[in-house]
C-alpha cells in the first residue's frame, strides 16, 4: 500500500542573505541556464531529484558560462530550433528555385535572418554541455564539449549555416557577368543543416516522451515532406544552371520547363508544376513518356527513382519493425505455437489432445505470450506484491474464513497463490485422496462430486473449495471436483498456508472452527 508522506524534519539550511533586485534578475536568468527539474530528459538521465541538485551546485562551482543540457533553455531552444530549421529548408530553396529570376530584396533579408539564427545556434552548441553515455554524467568542460560538437556535427551545421551572400559581396564576374545563378546556387548549401534538424527531432521525441513505436514517424514525415520540397526546387534549378551560372537566362527549348510553358508563370504556378513532376517520377506513375528530351531531365529522372527505391525500402523496413514491436507478444505467441504443433506431431499426439494442448495454450496466454516468471524476477518486492493483490485480492476477499483478515496478513497469503488452468472434464481434486491445498476460482465453472458419485453443486467464480486439508492434515478429500469448462484456478499450499497463519493463534482457531462446519455439511448433504 502506498502512503503519502509529509515532512516532518525541521529544514537545516541557512538563511540566504539579502540580495539586490538586481541580484535576484540575474539568479534567476541563470537559472534558466541550469539543470532543472522541469527537464523531462534531467528526470530520465539523472535520475532522481538530489542528483539535479548536486549537478546545479557543480554547475555553479564549475564552468557557469555553459549551458546544461538538461536546463529549460535548452529544452524551449530546441524546440523552436525544430521550427526555425523547418521554416528555413523549406524557404531558401524555393527563393533560390523559383525567384531565381525575380529578384526580391525583402526575400534576400529573410533569408539572411534565418542564416544568422541558424549561425547562433551553431555558437549555443559550442557552449552546451553532453550526456556522457559511457561514463554516465554530464560533461561540462569546455575543451570536451567543444570537442566533442567538433567530432559529431560542427562541420555540417557551419556549411548550412554560412551565409553565402557575403562571399559575393565583392561582386565577382565570369566575362563580365554577375554571378547570379551561382550565388543562388550556393545558397543550397543549407541542405547541410537536415543533419541536425534529424538530431534535434529525436532530441524532441526523447523529451516529450513520443513512444518507440512512433519515434520513426515522428521523424520520418518531417524529413520526408522537406527532402520532397527539395527535389522539386532541384528539379526546376538544374536546366537553369545547365543554361548558365552567371546571367540568368531561360532553359534551352527541350527543356521540361519550357515545353510545360513555365517560365513565364508566377513562383507559385511553377512550384506545384515542380512538385506534381517530381512526386510523378517518384511514384513511376508513366506519365514523363517522350518528356526528357535533355540530358540534365534524364540524369534527374534516373537520381529521383533512385531516391524512390530508397525511400520505399525505408518504409517497408519501418512499418516491418513498427509491426514486429507493436505486435511482439502475438508473434512470439504464434512462434509458440508453431513449436508445440511441431513437437505434437513429432510424438505422434491424438487430434483431441492436440485440440486440448491448443486450447490450454490460448486460455493460459491469451493469444499474447510472455515470460512472467522473468517478468516478475526484474521488479522489486513491492510491485509484485502490487501485481498479485490486483489479480488475486477479491478472491481472497470473498472466502468466508478471509474476512476481516489484516491487510499484512492477506497480502503475505496473496504471495503464496499459485496460478494453475484446467481444461473441460479435467479432475481437480479425486475423493478419497489425501489432501494438502485448497483452490479459489478465479474465472470458470467446477462441478463437486461426493463420495458416492452424486453431483452436489456447482462452484464458479470467487468460490472456494478443498479447505478442509488446510487445518485436518489427516482428512482425505470427501469430494471430486470436475472443471465444467476451462478454469483458471489458484492453489494455496497447506505448508505455505500455516507458515503464514501461524503468529496469529486466533484467527487459526476462527478459520479451523468454519472449515469443520463445512466439512460436516458436505458429509451430510452426500448422505442423503
Amino acid at each position: 500500500m502506498l502512503l503519502s508522506h509529509d515532512c516532518e524534519l525541521k529544514s537545516e539550511t541557512a538563511p540566504i542573505p539579502h540580495r539586490t533586485r538586481f541580484q535576484k534578475y540575474v539568479h534567476q536568468f541563470r537559472k534558466i541556464f541550469m539543470a532543472s527539474t522541469k527537464n523531462p530528459r534531467a528526470h530520465r538521465y539523472l535520475r532522481n531529484h538530489s542528483a539535479i541538485i548536486n549537478e546545479k551546485r557543480l554547475h555553479l562551482r564549475n564552468n557557469t558560462w555553459i549551458i546544461h543540457p538538461f536546463s529549460i533553455f535548452r529544452q524551449w531552444w530546441d524546440f523552436l530550433i525544430i521550427i526555425h530549421l523547418a521554416a528555413s529548408l523549406l524557404f531558401i530553396p524555393y527563393r533560390a528555385a523559383f525567384d531565381i529570376h525575380r529578384s526580391r530584396s525583402s526575400w534576400g533579408v529573410i533569408k539572411n535572418y534565418l542564416l544568422a539564427i541558424c549561425c547562433l545556434d551553431v555558437f549555443f552548441n559550442f557552449i552546451t554541455g553532453y550526456y556522457d553515455e559511457a561514463r554516465g554524467q554530464v560533461e561540462m568542460t569546455w575543451r570536451r564539449v567543444s570537442r566533442h560538437y567538433c567530432h559529431s556535427s560542427s562541420v555540417p551545421d557551419i556549411l548550412g549555416s554560412f551565409p553565402t551572400d557575403l562571399v559575393f559581396l565583392a561582386r565577382f564576374q565570369i566575362d563580365g557577368e554577375p554571378l547570379d545563378v551561382l550565388q543562388k546556387l550556393a545558397s543550397l548549401m543549407h541542405i547541410f543543416r537536415i543533419f541536425s534538424t534529424h538530431s534535434y527531432l529525436i532530441r524532441v521525441a526523447e523529451t516529450y516522451d513520443v513512444s518507440p513505436g512512433y519515434f520513426g514517424i515522428f521523424c520520418f514525415i518531417p524529413l520526408l515532406m522537406v527532402i520532397l520540397h527539395w527535389l522539386s526546387c532541384i528539379t526546376w534549378i538544374v536546366p537553369v544552371v545547365m543554361t548558365s551560372i552567371s546571367l540568368i537566362r531561360q532553359p534551352v527549348p527541350g527543356s521540361w520547363i519550357n515545353q510545360n510553358g513555365l517560365w513565364e508563370r508566377t513562383g507559385n504556378e511553377a512550384y506545384w508544376a515542380s512538385l506534381i513532376r517530381t512526386v510523378t517520377i517518384l511514384t513511376r506513375s508513366g506519365v514523363l513518356t517522350n518528356e526528357m528530351q535533355t540530358a540534365e531531365d534524364q540524369y534527374v529522372v534516373m537520381i529521383l527513382q533512385s531516391f524512390s527505391m530508397l525511400v520505399l525500402c525505408y518504409i517497408i523496413s519501418h512499418a516491418m519493425r513498427l509491426y514486429k514491436a507493436r505486435n511482439s507478444s502475438q508473434l512470439k505467441y504464434q512462434a509458440t505455437v508453431a513449436q508445440l504443433q511441431k513437437y505434437m506431431r513429432h510424438k505422434h499426439l491424438s487430434r483431441l489432445a492436440q485440440r486440448r494442448f491448443l486450447t490450454y495454450y490460448e486460455f493460459r496466454f491469451q493469444r499474447r505470450f510472455f515470460r512472467e516468471s522473468e517478468i516478475l524476477g526484474t521488479i522489486s518486492t513491492q510491485m509484485r506484491q502490487e501485481i498479485r493483490m490486483h489479480a488475486c485480492r477479491k478472491l481472497v476477499e470473498n472466502v468466508a474464513f478471509f474476512n476481516n483478515l489484516p491487510v499484512g496478513l492477506l497480502t503475505r497469503i496473496v504471495g503464496q497463490l499459485i496460478p494453475e488452468v484446467f481444461l473441460t472434464n479435467d479432475v481437480i481434486v479425486r475423493a478419497n485422496q489425501p489432501g494438502d491445498c485448497m483452490y479459489f476460482i478465479a474465472t470458470g465453472t467446477v462441478a463437486i462430486y461426493g463420495l458416492s458419485g452424486t453431483e452436489i453443486c456447482h462452484l464458479e467464480d470467487g468460490a472456494h473449495f478443498g479447505e478442509v486439508a488446510m487445518v485436518m492434515p489427516n482428512e482425505r478429500r470427501v469430494a471430486t471436483v470436475v472443471a465444467v469448462e476451462v478454469c483458471e484456478l489458484y492453489k494455496l499450499e497447506r505448508s505455505d498456508f500455516m507458515r503464514t497463519i501461524y503468529p496469529y493463534p486466533v484467527l487459526w482457531e476462527r478459520i479451523k472452527k468454519i472449515a469443520v462446519e463445512r466439512h460436516e455439511k458436505t458429509l451430510t448433504i452426500d448422505a442423503r
